[in-house]
């Protein structure tokens, strides 16, 4: 039973809005989500145009295409950065920080103790569905992260009792074992059988609620460790790594082998919605990374930012990202390709004012120059990421060409290169189109979207449409940052208009209910995400 207040067959409608610009919602469309998403309305007319100097060459009855590439900056479901517990911090109306770049996902965290209040048969997800909602008018989507341990919560009436170091439901703290650490906050045994039971308990009813990838980008596999990061920082200051606890060191966890459930349970009960999980640490101990990857997750990377051009200290990305895929690789010999079908994520280490500060200065720093900034945000791409967080907080001028820069390689990057067909046909008739695309970007898209194509007449009526079965989940990036990325060859076969006369040809990538939500790295007129490349004759 749930008070939500939610159950599987919960009524929703389908919004054209996660990620990008849209048409106008259909109040039709099918249930895909368990929230009640009934009240809101949501429409974006995006008729943006730009130059476009397409060529052209007409040969044997044949029109070849070739659009001119586009640099614009492409603000396009699931890359980018995030907004981090904000839906538009650029321009929001209390706080705004116009220097944070658009986005297309918002990253938000909620602690078991809120969405399980009561008992283990309740769930209240409401707040996650208010978020979904406001990401849906914003025309964005939402990733997920459940976390179980964090320094404080100060539960109202709990405090300086064992409850206000955790974010665990009361109902559950009274059924389980653990121990308040030296810092302070209680570590739960994570690997015992009654927590497991309860966490996978909660997953699952996740998964039947948010188990959609039209407004859910990824969740975390969190709910162990500190802020669901996989380890024990704020517990165990300087030796947080889960790999040291192992043989029970401190008194903790029972079945240390158990803590590879956790993904299994998230990768069962998330099908469509990409699973993400914490790189924990290069612990010789630690194995979840690699049987996660090996199972189809993705995986993220916090601190993101933390380096030293020395190479004298100890850092995340120096010694404990490296170390971790190394030993993830005993696993998943192929962790380093997992970014080829699930994503790689960063969160970076303080925020960009911070990397700007002087060491010396009041609160710390590190001292970075633009081109610091560069080599970190490199290092993501060199990963292939899809996204960073950087937390929603102010970006200094001098390190926004860096910014802008990245974003326009995060994740997926479509070029249409040239596009050819017959000059004229006749109606009703069978019309061959051959493509040639790339993927400029560093990363796939992990959403299944679909090559369509339709005729618009002069006045602007769309005549016919026609989508194919052809997704893009394999269109893939070069291997590396510099490298060149291959060309994919489409050859497809689509249906001519039943009526004479001439119209334009458009493309198009859309989402499960035709909707056009990707916008190309091409300089061509589009009216919501639908392409014109050329014109053609029926006869």
């Amino acid at each position: 039973m749930s008070v939500f207040k939610y159950s599987p067959l919960f009524f929703s409608l389908f919004l054209t809005a996660c990620g990008s610009d849209s048409e106008h919602v259909d109040m039709s469309d099918p249930v895909v989500i368990g929230c009640d998403l009934s009240d809101i309305n949501s429409s974006f007319v995006n008729n943006e145009t730009y130059e476009h100097d397409a060529k052209v060459i007409e040969l044997d009855g044949q029109v070849r295409v070739e659009p001119a590439s586009s640099d614009q900056l492409l603000i396009n479901p699931d890359i980018g950065f995030t907004d981090f517990h904000s839906i538009s911090i650029k321009d929001d109306q209390w706080k705004p920080v116009p220097s944070y770049p658009e986005t297309s996902t918002v990253y938000y965290r909620w602690d078991w103790s809120t969405i399980q209040p009561n008992n283990e048969n309740e769930f209240d997800f409401t707040p996650i569905c208010n978020v979904v909602k406001e990401a849906v008018v914003a025309h964005k989507k939402l990733a997920i992260r459940i976390t179980a341990m964090e320094e404080t919560s100060q539960v109202p009436g709990k405090e300086g009792t064992i409850l206000e170091e955790s974010r665990l439901p009361e109902w559950l703290m009274k059924k389980i074992s653990g121990k308040i650490s030296p810092n302070g906050p209680f570590v739960p045994d994570f690997t015992s059988e009654t927590y497991l039971t309860a966490a996978r308990n909660l997953v699952q009813e996740l998964g039947n609620v948010f188990d959609s990838a039209d407004y859910i980008t990824s969740i975390d596999i969190g709910m162990v460790g500190s802020w669901g990061e996989w380890n024990l920082e704020d517990a165990y200051s300087g030796d947080g790594a889960l790999g040291s606890y192992a043989n029970h060191e401190e008194g903790l966890f029972s079945n240390f082998e158990r803590f590879s459930e956790y993904a299994s349970m998230y990768q069962n009960s998330f099908t469509q919605v990409p699973t993400v999980m914490l790189i924990g640490s290069e612990s010789k101990n630690e194995t979840f990374l690699g049987k996660a990857t090996l199972g189809g997750s993705g995986w993220r990377a916090d601190c993101l930012g933390d380096y030293d051009s020395t190479k004298t200290k100890w850092t995340h990305m120096d010694d404990a990202y490296p170390g971790a895929l190394l030993k993830a690789k005993e696993d998943d010999p192929n962790v380093d390709s997992s970014w080829k079908r699930a994503p790689t994520q960063f969160e970076i280490c303080h925020d960009m004012e911070y990397w700007q500060r002087n060491e010396n200065s009041n609160g710390g720093g590190y001292s970075y120059d633009i081109e610091n900034v560069r080599y970190i945000f490199n290092y993501a791409l060199d990963h292939h990421a899809s996204l960073i967080n950087a937390k929603s907080h102010a970006i200094p001028d001098e390190f926004q060409p860096a910014v802008q820069e990245v974003l326009k390689k995060l994740g997926y990057r479509f070029e249409l290169i040239s596009l050819t067909h017959s000059k004229e046909v006749l109606t009703s008739s069978s019309m061959s189109i051959t493509s040639e695309w790339k993927n400029s970007g560093v990363a796939p898209s992990y959403y299944p979207y679909r090559l369509a194509y339709r005729f618009v007449d002069a006045s602007g009526n769309v005549e016919a449409k026609q989508e194919t079965s052809r997704n893009v989940l394999d269109w893939l990036p070069a291997e590396t940052r510099t490298g060149t990325a291959p060309v994919i060859n489409i050859q497809d076969n689509i249906k001519a208009p039943a009526s004479t006369g001439i119209y334009d040809l458009q493309v198009a990538l859309v989402n499960d209910l035709g909707d056009a939500h990707i916008k190309l790295a091409i300089d061509m007129p589009q009216e919501n995400n639908w392409y014109t490349i050329s014109k053609v004759t029926i006869n």
